[in-house]
């Protein structure tokens, strides 16, 4: 999901949104550039990650480093 620098507020900001558009890289990486199938899979609750949506973890560094690390997981094959 392409963020906007005026999605962030406050602190880090720019950080944040660096974070927020490498995050967003990885996951239509792992979707081979479909940004439809990608954006479905960001909208919808995945139990690994707490049955929340990955949309919904990025609102701060450290969720956003847990879900990089998620698809990560994902594109290893790793995850069970």
């Amino acid at each position: 999901m392409p963020v906007h620098e005026s999605e962030t507020s406050g602190g880090d900001a720019q950080e944040l949104l660096q974070l927020k558009e490498a995050v967003w890289r990885d996951v239509l990486e792992l979707f081979e550039g479909d940004e439809a199938v990608a954006r479905d899979w960001m909208g919808r609750a995945r139990p690994f990650l707490g049955n929340v949506a990955p949309e919904c973890l990025l609102q701060t560094q450290e969720d956003i480093v847990r879900l990089r690390r998620f698809v990560r997981q994902i594109q290893l094959g790793i995850v069970p």
